[in-house]
This record gives structure tokens, C-alpha cells and sequence, in this order.
């Protein structure tokens, strides 16, 4: 008598008998979140090639420009936790699907008022649901057993995908729609997470809900230093992706057109380096921890090539090209080994280690954007992000030892 086969997702070490699923909702698993990851991070750069024509309209100035990446990453923040929490409870399907309402609604808000007030906040409201799906996103790509790593670097390239794609696409919106059709454009493409979680199953069951314990995790060492870690990577790539098609402009006289394809370019190449970075791991080719020090040491490394006085394309082209790797390529070591430390939920460490890397992106664009006003200069304004980088090489020198004494069976 012949007996279905188990989910490949079920076959993680340690794991309790599970109930039997088809093994094609690992692929479909793996496609719902790289669709949810490619919405929310089209969020992350699409106001970027429009700081031009808001600062023109709303009469703005390039710190103000750079609230637009504060008040969405302010959002990510404060959902990271609660979403971890969620997730941890009732699994990641009903935690995407809420969320995404959340996302879609701001983004079709954001346009209707020509306010900058008004816009932070619809901003701070597609943080709030791009928060709480990215968390979730994380978590379905960490439950798929075996292939985890390689589940979560493709999560992590779609970032990529998103982010250049709200770089590339959006001055060719803004040149058809204005910056208002251009921003509901990006908000009613959510409406394809919404759809995608409503067909496909996450794979949860109800034996896997985990004790909600935030102090835990807040007094994780290797919670913190994976977070910090990631703020030299994650955090430190989108700081500099808002602004790169400026700085290209400016640098070398672009268009801005053609500046935000070239800083796309770069955004793109995360398509590979994320799910190479899971590769690498899975085949034992490279730790998680020595990757994710490769990591931060690459991304301060090219922040410090774009911040010389100095208008030299390939010295350019080498800088972004070591943050493009750099900021992507430990994606898969941060989440997965949050997801394996012990005494702290999956979604709880995940969700931490995001909002500790936040602090690049919440200060660094309007930093960027205050230095870039008074001095003229982009490139100081750019050296803002160096003390980031350097914590974030120290931070990944002790996740080592730290991940080491809180990891199943460490």
C-alpha cells in the first residue's frame, strides 16, 4: 500500500510529525513571498528619482526629501515586533494578508493630497504594512526546512528585484502620471500580495505556535549583533539606494532618467548575490557568520570609495558594485540564524534583528539629503553613513560567539 510523501519543508532536524501536504507548496511558498517581497520594496527607492520634482512642487529641500525614507522605515519599525509576535501566534498567511490591506491603503492615500504632512504620514502607513509583511515573508521563507537558505535568498533577491524596480520604472510613471500617478502606481501593485496569500497556503500548523516572550529577545546578545549587522548591509544599502540617482546625476551630469537606470543596475545585481549568499551556506561552502562579516566589511568598504571628493567612473562603479554585494549577500545568515537561536521565537528574533538595523535608514537619507543642501557636496554627504558601517563590522566580529551560545544545539 503506497503512502503520500511528506513535505520536503517537514523534513527540518528536530522537527514534530506534521501533517502530510503536497510538496509543490514549497515552490508556491517560495513565489508568494518573493511576490510580497518585490511589493514592499518597491517602496523603499520609488521616491527617490522624484525628490526633483517634489522638492519643485511641495517646496521642499533634500533633508525634508529624506523624510520620505524616514517616516516608512519609522513604519517598518514599529511593526517588526508586533508582526514577529503575530506571526509567532497565528502563523504568517493571516499576518500577510492584513498587512497588505495596510500597504495598498497607503499607497493609494499618499497621492490624493499634495501635502508633504500629509504624505509622511501615508508613508508612515505603507511602513506600517510593509513592515508587517516583510516580517512574515521572512518567516515563511525560514519554515521551509532544508531549503531555507535557498528559499530565504530568493526572498531576499525579489527585495532586490522590487528595489530596482521602484528606481528604473518610476521617472518613466512620473513622466506620464506626475509623481502622484507614479506613487499609485507602486500603492495598487500591492493588491498582488493580497491576491497571491489568498491562494496559497503558508504551510502553518497550529502545534507551531510559539511562547511570545519580546524580553527574550531583547536580551539577546546574538539578537543584538545580528541586528547591527544587518544594519551595515540592509540598512545601509537602501541609505544609499535613495540617494544614488542624485549622486550619479550630480557627479558625472546625467540625466535622472538615465541615472536612476544606472543605480538600478546595482540594485538588480542583489537578484544573484541574495540567493547566492543562501547557496553558499546550504553547500557549506562559506559560514553564515563569516559571510555576514564579508558582508558589512564590503558595504562600509564601497560607502567610503562614493565618499572621496573625487568624479572617477570606475572608482564609482567598484564602490557601488562592493555595496550592491555587500549589503546583500548576508541576507540569508541574518535571518536564518535568527531564526534558529533558542529561548527567543522565530518571528520575535526576526523581527528584532529588522528593527535593529533600522537606524541607518531612519537618519541616513535626511542626513544625506541636510549635508547635500548646505555644502553642495554628495559625496560628504555620503560619509554621514561610515559610522553606521563600522558598527556594524564590529557588531558582526561578535555575532560569532553570540549565535554560537543561544543556537539549537549550539
Amino acid at each position: 500500500m503506497s503512502h503520500p510523501r511528506p513535505d520536503i519543508s517537514d523534513l527540518a532536524i528536530g522537527s514534530e510529525a506534521r501533517p502530510l501536504r503536497s510538496p509543490s507548496s514549497v515552490p508556491l511558498r517560495i513565489f508568494a513571498a518573493c511576490v510580497t517581497s518585490v511589493v514592499v520594496a518597491v517602496n523603499y527607492t520609488n521616491y527617490g528619482p522624484l525628490i526633483p520634482l517634489l522638492s519643485k512642487e511641495l517646496h521642499i529641500n533634500g533633508g525634508q526629501a529624506g523624510l520620505l525614507s524616514t517616516f516608512l522605515f519609522l513604519g517598518l519599525a514599529c511593526m517588526y515586533i508586533p508582526a514577529g509576535a503575530l506571526t509567532d501566534r497565528f502563523g504568517p498567511r493571516p499576518v500577510l494578508v492584513g498587512f497588505s490591506f495596510v500597504l495598498v491603503l497607503g499607497g493609494i492615500l499618499l497621492p490624493l493630497v499634495p501635502n508633504l504632512t500629509w504624505i509622511l504620514a501615508c508613508r508612515m502607513l505603507i511602513g506600517f504594512g510593509s513592515g508587517g509583511t516583510f516580517v512574515a515573508g521572512a518567516g515563511v521563507a525560514a519554515s521551509l526546512g532544508k531549503y531555507a537558505s535557498v528559499g530565504q535568498g530568493l526572498y531576499g533577491g525579489s527585495v532586490q528585484i522590487g528595489s530596482g524596480l521602484g528606481l528604473l520604472l518610476t521617472p518613466l510613471l512620473a513622466t506620464r502620471f506626475n509623481w502622484q500617478g507614479a506613487f499609485l502606481s507602486w500603492g495598487l501593485l500591492g493588491i498582488a500580495s493580497i491576491v497571491v496569500w489568498l491562494l496559497v497556503d503558508d504551510g502553518f500548523q497550529p502545534h507551531e505556535r510559539q511562547k511570545i516572550d519580546v524580553r527574550a529577545g531583547l536580551r539577546s546578545p546574538a539578537v543584538w549583533s545580528l541586528g547591527l549587522s544587518h544594519m551595515g548591509t540592509f540598512g545601509l544599502g537602501n541609505a544609499i539606494a535613495a540617494w544614488i540617482a542624485v549622486y550619479l546625476a550630480h557627479q558625472y551630469g546625467l540625466t535622472l532618467g538615465l541615472a536612476a537606470t544606472l543605480g538600478s543596475i546595482a540594485l538588480l545585481s542583489g537578484v544573484f548575490f541574495r540567493p547566492l549568499g543562501g547557496i553558499l551556506i546550504a553547500r557549506r561552502v562559506i559560514g553564515a557568520i563569516p559571510l555576514l562579516r564579508v558582508g558589512t566589511i564590503l558595504g562600509g568598504a564601497g560607502v567610503l570609495l562614493l565618499a572621496l571628493p573625487l568624479s572617477f567612473a570606475p572608482l564609482t562603479a567598484l564602490g557601488i558594485a562592493m555595496i550592491a554585494s555587500g549589503s546583500t549577500i548576508p541576507y540569508t545568515s541574518v535571518f536564518n540564524e535568527a531564526a534558529r537561536l533558542k529561548g527567543v521565537g522565530k518571528g520575535i528574533a526576526q523581527g528584532l534583528a529588522s528593527m535593529y538595523s533600522t537606524p541607518t535608514i531612519l537618519v541616513g537619507p535626511p542626513l544625506i539629503g541636510l549635508l547635500f543642501s548646505h555644502s553642495g557636496s554628495i559625496t560628504l554627504a555620503f560619509s554621514v553613513i561610515l559610522p553606521f558601517a563600522a558598527v556594524a563590522i564590529i557588531a558582526s566580529f561578535l555575532a560569532g560567539p553570540a549565535v554560537q551560545r543561544e543556537t539549537l544545539g549550539g
